[in-house]
């Protein structure tokens, strides 16, 4: 598997694949690096760049999930096929660009392995998925993958500290599990982490089951990392709620969010064993809790239960019967250190 810097880009597009699968992390922001990548193909000028970036160029086909929709379908396959028809207006070349292509169902993902058996000509396919397990075996036989590097926790803790961040709050927001684009909206605008984790901790204290598993499935990743603590909590405290409300909102999820949800918690709860004794100066009042209540060696315990129900979710157990089981283990939970 090749490795990749954006100053290569440009070399590696020139090869004549159908396809290209860029191998990412869930912290990058898909499209916008997706567009930089199609660009590197298509473009000839500094104009052409900036079409493409801003998702108006007449040669690339961004293909995304439709509104009210959570995977591409069949049809939008079509579409590529129909439009691969005509000629390129500006380039030298059409690019249809996939940033989510983990999204396509196994009709789409079908209909996109026969395009690639024998692709029209002038036409490149860009894919972005964290993994190529997400992807169809047949699909990443017939494409070049190429791994971009995941930026270290130094270069995106001087990235946040450059932004107006304290070193400590940088090096909190490192551990978030961010997703796409979310770290480029911190860098953005810096925010008041020791303010926030305060206001964010009176707001779900007084929140009900219901309203905690929002925060840990919402797009604010702060809120989802203290909604996902509250949830932690709750688990330790042996809240009758979560086997009846708890277990009757999750399993109305999908999969793929629950088993994000278990990926997410699976990481938080490590992450709060790790740094028990830490001498960072940012308090964090909710992961102190959710140490006490649980007791160190009962949360590391209970990481492991989070990991079983993962991987049960992952291939498709029974979703209320591993809830239940991993919310009764929880009650296990003791208070030695």
């Amino acid at each position: 598997m090749n490795s990749v810097t954006p100053t290569d880009r440009k070399e590696r597009l020139a090869s004549h694949a159908a396809a290209t699968i860029y191998l990412v992390s869930k912290s990058v922001d898909r499209l916008s690096e997706g567009r930089q990548i199609a660009a590197s193909a298509v473009s000839r000028n500094e104009a052409n760049t900036a079409m493409v970036i801003r998702g108006t160029h007449p040669d690339v086909i961004e293909m995304a999930a439709t509104e009210g929709k959570e995977r591409i379908g069949i049809g939008q396959v079509r579409d590529v096929i129909r439009l691969a028809q005509f000629a390129p207006v500006q380039s030298t070349c059409k690019v249809c660009l996939i940033p989510n292509a983990e999204g396509l169902t196994v009709e789409a993902a079908n209909a996109l392995l026969k395009i690639l058996e024998e692709p029209p000509r002038g036409l490149r396919f860009i894919l972005l998925a964290e993994h190529p397990s997400d992807l169809l075996p047949t699909i990443v036989s017939r494409s070049r993958l190429i791994r971009i590097p995941i930026a270290s926790q130094a270069q995106i803790t001087a990235r946040l500290t450059a932004a107006g961040y304290e070193a400590d709050h940088a090096r909190w927001i490192v551990q978030l599990a961010l997703r796409d684009g979310e770290l480029d909206r911190l860098l953005a605008s810096a925010v008041n982490i020791p303010r926030l984790l305060g206001e964010t901790m009176t707001e779900l204290s007084s929140t009900d089951v219901s309203e905690v598993i929002d925060a840990c499935l919402g797009e604010d990743p702060i809120m989802r990392r203290q909604g996902m603590l509250h949830l932690l909590k709750r688990m330790a405290s042996r809240e009758s709620e979560l086997l009846t409300v708890g277990v009757r909102v999750l399993s109305a999820q999908t999969r793929e969010t629950l088993v994000q949800l278990l990926h997410d918690l699976l990481v938080i709860s490590f992450d709060l064993v790790r740094s028990a004794h830490s001498t960072s100066s940012l308090t964090d009042a909710m992961a102190d809790q959710v140490r006490e209540v649980f007791g160190i060696r009962r949360l590391h315990e209970f990481c492991f239960a989070l990991d079983e129900a993962h991987r049960s979710l992952a291939v498709y157990g029974p979703v209320e019967g591993i809830l239940l089981s991993l919310f009764l283990v929880s009650e296990g939970a003791n208070h030695d250190s």
